[in-house]
């Protein structure tokens, strides 16, 4: 009676994997098993060769699984005192993939990276966002990097859409996001609509009703959806195409000429009032009478905090998901 070499039942088992090496790559990872085994058994068990065979395979599936459509993900929003926030957005494939742990900390992770970022005047795009140091821990080199690695782990095509830094030293940043999905990462809050405002000129001791306001802005912006700040943010190209535009419009309607002028004058300033946010009528307001504009409500909260100036938006982003 022969019996078998206690390595054949080995092989069957873990092959030359051993156990814990296994459970600590599954922990550090969060892959799969079989993923985690043929990494090691690739790399013959060193730990730090493992994760670096499973980045490159995670950029592997990234691209296998490119042509997948993405438009399921979350929107972040994250603080770093009272006057700087970064605001994100990571895309996937399927609304189950943003619902689970590793998603949000993936979501973080990319938070703290940007937060440790210079200003941005424009959102970042997603080859930038990648190429972000990766400060969270010591797994990953680069957001891209711990980025592949959670391709590997959910096993769908995920990557950051966009990511902006907003800070205002000596002012505030605030910030709302539309329907907050609870989450164990309670630094980020996440859902489908973000927002981040930024005020100066906010007078010394009311920091509290200053943040409360640059709030209720941010859930003005969430909900009337303003394009540019002012009207001097248009460019002449951007103008001179919105007018004629109105004027053609005015000449199909078989308005006379000498009234087009007049007309399109008033058209532009609507066109103001629906896409400048300091032109826009403000939507959260609780007061008596009708609703100002932005421009004459900072005026208005100005002399209610003692402000010897108008406070001032220095910038406001808006990220709406999938948009």
């Amino acid at each position: 009676l022969r019996y078998p070499r206690l390595s054949s039942f080995r092989i069957r088992s873990f092959g030359s994997v051993n156990m814990e090496q296994l459970k600590k790559l599954r922990g550090v990872s969060g892959a799969p098993i079989k993923d985690c085994k043929k990494a090691l058994e690739e790399t013959e068990g060193d730990m730090d060769a493992a994760l670096e065979w499973m980045r490159k395979q995670g950029t592997l599936v990234q691209g296998k699984r490119a042509d997948q459509e993405a438009s399921q993900g979350l929107v972040g929003l994250a603080f770093e005192g009272d006057d700087t926030a970064a605001l994100l957005e990571i895309s996937t494939e399927t609304d189950s993939a943003a619902r689970i742990d590793m998603f949000h900390t993936l979501m973080e992770g990319l938070a703290k990276s940007l937060l440790g970022e210079a200003n941005n005047k424009q959102p970042l795009d997603r080859s930038s966002l990648e190429g972000l140091a990766w400060v969270s821990d010591e797994k990953s080199p680069t957001v891209g990097d711990a980025v592949a690695q959670a391709v590997v782990a959910i096993r769908e095509n995920i990557f950051p859409r966009r990511g902006v830094r907003l800070s205002v030293p000596g002012g505030l940043v605030g910030g709302y996001v539309h329907n907050v999905l609870k989450t164990e990462v309670p630094d980020v809050r996440m859902g489908q609509i973000g927002v981040v405002v930024g005020l100066e000129g906010v007078p010394e001791g009311k920091l509290d009703d200053a943040k409360a306001l640059a709030h209720k802005l941010a859930m003005h912006v969430a909900a009337a959806k303003p394009e540019f700040l002012g009207k001097e943010e248009l460019s002449d190209e951007q103008r001179e195409r919105q007018e004629k535009l109105l004027t053609d419009i005015a000449m199909q309607e078989g308005k006379p000429e000498h009234a087009i002028e007049k007309m399109v004058k008033g058209r532009m300033n609507k066109f103001y009032q629906e896409t400048c946010l300091l032109e826009q009528t403000y939507l959260i307001y609780d007061g008596e009478g009708k609703a100002p504009a932005i421009k004459k409500l900072l005026k208005t909260e100005a002399e209610r905090l003692g402000a010897s100036e108008p406070l001032r938006i220095t910038a406001f982003h808006s990220f709406r998901l999938g948009q």
